[in-house]
């Protein structure tokens, strides 16, 4: 591919990473109660699940799942599942803080460990397959079959990477100076209204799968 290719497939990309959406709310959410080294966690960890699903798409694995209507239903419903568990838990958290000290209560996600944000973010990658579609519609537009496997494979790499640093961004501006303290100033509400968000996307994901049985 050329540079000017190059250079649009990665801007296509980045515009698909920064579309706000579950993964934005996880990674804020991430970042003001565990820190900015949580919320690179969830990053990197969001980041290698996109990556795992573009390569999925060059290598043609993307075409099972695809095609195997039951197994695309499960990822799915498992992914709704999901969600709605994160928007329960960013609700409960949200409603637990104290009103006279800004002191979370037992639901307190901060003494999480690591991995923990790196497992949220990547389930929240792994069970949406309609990321599948994306990269299948995009990819479609910049990559042939006459193309070298290693140029497949380094745009796959390029949306893992691009998605990686975008959120990690995201998470160093979220902790950093005044905004960092406005954040956790109102990080109830914010929580809280992430979690009604979360339900509400999970349950318009609901309705369409029940609507395409109908």
């Amino acid at each position: 591919m050329s540079d000017v290719t190059w250079i649009l497939l990665a801007a296509t990309l980045f515009a698909g990473a920064a579309s706000p959406g579950p993964s934005l709310a996880l990674v804020l959410r991430g970042s003001l109660w565990g820190g900015q080294s949580a919320g690179l966690v969830t990053a990197i960890a969001h980041g290698v699940g996109v990556w795992l699903y573009a390569m999925a798409v060059v290598l043609g694995v993307a075409s099972v799942l695809i095609h195997t209507g039951w197994l695309m239903l499960t990822v799915q419903v498992m992914g709704v599942v999901f969600l709605c568990y994160l928007g329960t838990v960013m609700i409960r958290g949200g409603l637990a803080i104290s009103t006279l000290d800004d002191q979370v209560s037992e639901f307190d996600d901060a003494a999480l460990p690591l991995w923990r944000y790196a497992k949220d973010g990547f389930l929240i990658v792994f069970l949406n397959p309609k990321i599948l579609f994306f990269f299948l519609a995009v990819f479609s537009q910049f990559l042939t079959s006459e193309q070298q496997l290693s140029t497949q494979l380094a745009a796959a790499t390029l949306a893992g990477v691009i998605d990686a640093l975008w959120y990690a961004l995201v998470a160093v501006l979220v902790s950093f100076g005044r905004l960092s303290e406005v954040l956790q100033r109102y990080a109830g509400p914010i929580d809280v209204f992430f979690g009604v968000i979360l339900w509400g996307i999970s349950l318009t994901i609901l309705l369409g799968l029940v609507s395409a049985f109908n």
